[in-house]
């Protein structure tokens, strides 16, 4: 005869569904121990982070810079750049393998502070790597059509003659007044980001980047008529990744000398003019630790009330920015070195530039 099989009680199935529900609570318990852990271990290197930045530690030294560029210049394929703790990072110039469906050529990566003290929290551990403040990532060049230098010629005669007749041009010239430029002698433009010529967009070029570059050549010529150049020509650069040969060959016409990343950054002296408008790196920060210019013309600061919204405080006190999240943003450090300058908006019906601010370097005692 078959053996009886009786139901669990009542206490064994509640002796079982306890079992569970302590194994259960165990590994929740060890999973909120961990992610406990990992966010002081966060909360601490975040704290570093800001200390160092608040104590002053650049995150774009100029030595370093220096040294990228004469790595990259000397056509090495890899090429060493330390991270914010100097402790060095190898990347490649070929792109790898890996990438080749995605990107076709390498490009400097910068980093504002506001990226590195980003906190994720679908990916928290991001803020235990170690900061990169530069570094080499890998992208595609733009893909829209190309046109011939005929054609850039023609559209830059354009817009050039209409730019010169528009009231942003009068401002911009109007700009460059005594006293405030008394004590400055500028010899040189370098210009950021301007964008390339040689590529149309729905069969549009960019009427932005034509009118910028004419920009560049408006402010070199006012410069030395009202002899802030002391009567010398006033040379000009532009550095973009994204130029091609036709840009650099149309821009050498011009009298204006393209120059490759990182190179712009360490041709900025004290006689030097910095030109930039909404560039995809953090130009401003960049500047602010490379070298303070004689003179800027670049996208207008937040305001204060919308800077100050943007500061958090940690819990050992230093305060920091948290934003906003843009490609070129304001920090502390722009603000402290603008503090040195005299600053006049840039009235631009024309829509040119957008918001722009032109600064003079004040006389130093």
């Amino acid at each position: 005869m078959a053996a009886i099989k009786y139901p669990s009680t009542p206490a064994s199935i509640s002796l079982r569904h306890h079992q569970t529900n302590m194994e259960a609570s165990r590994s929740a318990n060890a999973g909120r121990r961990q992610s406990e852990e990992t966010l002081a271990d966060v909360q601490a290197s975040l704290e570093r982070i800001v200390r160092l930045y608040n104590y002053g530690k650049p995150l774009f030294p100029r030595r370093l810079l220096k040294d990228l560029h004469e790595q990259i210049s000397k056509g090495y394929e890899r090429v060493s750049i330390p991270d914010w703790d100097d402790q060095p990072h190898t990347y490649s110039l070929k792109v790898p393998e890996n990438c080749t469906k995605e990107s076709d050529t390498y490009v400097i990566n910068y980093s504002s502070i506001q990226r590195l003290t980003y906190f994720n929290p679908q990916l928290p551990k991001l803020l235990l790597e170690p900061p990169c403040p530069i570094s080499i990532g890998y992208t595609r060049s733009p893909s829209h059509p190309g046109i011939t230098l005929k054609e850039i010629h023609d559209a830059f005669k354009q817009i050039r003659r209409g730019w010169q007749d528009s009231e942003t041009c009068s401002n911009l010239e109007g700009s460059f007044v005594q006293p405030r430029f008394w004590s400055s002698t500028i010899t040189r433009i370098v210009a950021f980001g301007l964008g390339t010529l040689g590529k149309a967009e729905f069969g549009n070029v960019s009427v932005r980047s034509y009118a910028q570059h004419a920009a560049m050549l408006t402010m070199a010529t006012i410069l030395k008529e009202k002899r802030i150049s002391k009567g010398q020509d006033v040379q000009c650069f532009a550095q973009d990744p994204w130029y091609d040969e036709k840009d650099v060959d149309f821009l050498r016409g011009l009298g204006i000398t393209v120059v490759n990343d990182p190179e712009g950054f360490l041709m900025i002296d004290e006689h030097t003019l910095v030109f930039s408008v909404c560039p995809n790196i953090p130009v401003r920060q960049i500047v602010a630790d490379v070298q303070w210019p004689a003179a800027i013309v670049w996208n207008s600061p937040l305001p204060e009330g919308q800077m100050n919204e943007w500061k958090s405080r940690l819990g050992n006190g230093e305060v920091f920015w948290t934003g906003p999240m843009m490609t070129d943003p304001d920090s502390e450090r722009v603000c402290e070195m603008l503090r040195d300058y005299d600053g006049a908006r840039l009235v631009d019906h024309g829509d040119y530039f957008g918001d722009l601010t032109v600064y003079a370097r004040r006389v130093r005692s």
